[in-house]
């Protein structure tokens, strides 16, 4: 299976990098196409009692990010994705 970006690539924000944490709202963090932060913050986590083994509910869909690059050393962008704004800017073929 393979696959190619449409006509939205366009709208992607490319960044230097981020920061890595959860639910960071730097513009350098979020999510390249919708620009919402990609994650729970831990603190949130904690604060909602959140089960550390689970994998599926609303507080942890979408907690690590799809990730596409660009360029090559220090010149290299890149681009973090929620996976539902991601499936939405492919066309698998």
């Amino acid at each position: 299976m393979s696959f190619r970006l449409n006509d939205r690539a366009i709208e992607v924000r490319w960044s230097k990098g981020s920061c890595g944490q959860s639910g960071c709202a730097d513009q350098e963090c979020v999510c390249a196409l919708c620009a919402k932060p990609i994650g729970v913050a831990e603190e949130i986590l904690e604060q909602n009692n959140h089960d550390p083994e689970c994998f599926g509910c609303e507080m942890c869909y979408d907690q690590v990010p799809i990730m596409l690059f660009r360029g090559e050393g220090k010149d290299m962008l890149q681009a973090a994705f929620h996976d539902r704004c991601f499936k939405s800017l492919c066309v698998v073929e």
